[in-house]
């Protein structure tokens, strides 16, 4: 079983206690503008998540490129035999090491390494401030890694930082976003993330599932130069302009994570027309769900990544209604294999992309195992267990 961070597993139990309540008592709320007689109470339940998937890659990575192919990074037998008898040693700069993204990031990148005999020599957490992430990486050029691994808090705060690790002559892997200016292949050697743009259009397409003729959505929206978040706004936008084009699309902006909930309560005071909620990630989405209690609202709201919290009250029932999730650990192995293959002397693709994984209630128990390639957390289980059309 996956061991849940202290503050992760108190946030399921609090979820989890909330909608257990709410299941014993009316399952209807009078402040909900979706709320009708007729309508069904979830109309995602008999939808096969596997439907949602786009056809192909959807976005496109930087400079406007298409995503590589797996095999591109894969490890020779003899590639395998020359990097452990090199014994390299790799450094990974996070943005945060507060969300199961990270932490299963780090875990892949980890246990592929060993298999190389190579070494992980330090992870550094910045705590989503750019001023902090900037020390990280001096720091950890002053180690003298082979390479490293490292996703940027604000893709060009940080950018002359991340200059000087090539200047340095280190490998550089991008996970997620490449910062400002930084060319390939001199400047960093590869970047590994989620099809991001087909992650918004999947949670586009179950959230106006939810949505009357004529309704009205809102998006809070990371309000940061962070090219994963636009790009999963670009998903959730295009797919709604191509297929629901009567949904009218209001969009309030916030800058710190910490601070999402009072800007998600700002919204839904100034906009009690909206009738449902996407967000770029599970942080925002708990912090969504959090400002409708508050308020004693309810609402449809659905984000990009699976983790703890959201899953706990999707499969619960409550105000999350579908995901569509990134694949942490897959990637994490690929960043890894990119960095071997990379100071071994190949060539790796500019970008590769992996598919968007949705998860709706009648899924999550077999998502989570997906994404993170373990049992789902005992407390989801259990929730599963006494919930109705989880699964």
């Amino acid at each position: 079983m996956m061991q849940l961070p202290r503050h992760r597993l108190a946030a399921v139990l609090s979820i989890a206690a909330i909608t257990a309540l709410a299941l014993v008592g009316c399952t209807t709320d009078a402040t909900d503008p979706t709320s009708t007689p007729d309508a069904p109470a979830n109309p995602l339940a008999d939808v096969d998540a596997a439907t949602l998937v786009p056809p192909q890659i959807v976005g496109l990575g930087p400079g406007g490129v298409k995503s590589g192919d797996l095999s591109e990074v894969e490890l020779t037998d003899a590639e395998i035999a020359q990097a452990k008898s090199e014994k390299y040693r790799v450094g990974i700069v996070m943005q945060t090491m507060d969300i199961e993204w990270s932490t299963e990031q780090v875990r892949a990148i980890t246990d592929r390494l060993a298999e190389y005999d190579a070494e992980v020599i330090g992870v550094v957490d910045p705590a989503f401030d750019v001023q902090s992430q900037i020390s990280g990486i001096e720091n950890m050029i002053q180690l003298k890694p082979d390479a490293i691994i490292s996703i940027p808090v604000d893709d060009t705060a940080t950018a002359e930082a991340y200059r000087k690790i090539g200047a340095a002559g280190i490998k550089l892997i991008m996970m997620d976003n490449v910062p400002t200016g930084l060319e390939y292949p001199t400047d960093y050697q590869g970047m590994v993330s989620s099809d991001n743009q087909g992650n918004g259009a999947v949670c586009a397409e179950a959230l106006a599932a939810y949505i009357p003729e004529g309704g009205t959505v809102g998006v809070l929206d990371f309000g940061v130069d962070f090219f994963v978040t636009k790009e999963r706004m670009r998903g959730f936008v295009g797919w709604m302009e191509e297929n629901r084009p009567d949904i009218t699309i209001k969009v309030a902006e916030f800058l710190d994570p910490g601070q999402a909930t009072q800007d998600a309560t700002d919204f839904l005071t100034a906009n009690p027309d909206v009738q449902g909620m996407f967000t770029e990630w599970e942080v925002p989405a708990v912090a969504i769900d959090q400002a409708l209690r508050a308020q004693g609202k309810s609402l449809p709201i659905t984000a990009v990544n699976i983790a703890s919290d959201v899953a706990a009250d999707l499969a619960g029932g409550g105000n999350i209604k579908a995901l569509s999730a990134q694949v942490p650990y897959d990637q994490g192995l690929a960043e890894a294999d990119m960095a071997i293959k990379v100071l071994l002397g190949g060539s790796v693709p500019n970008w590769l992309a992996f598919p968007a994984v949705p998860v709706l209630q009648n899924n999550v128990l077999e998502a989570w195992e997906r994404v993170y390639h373990q049992d789902p957390p005992q407390q989801l289980v259990d929730i599963c267990e006494s919930t109705e059309g989880c699964g």
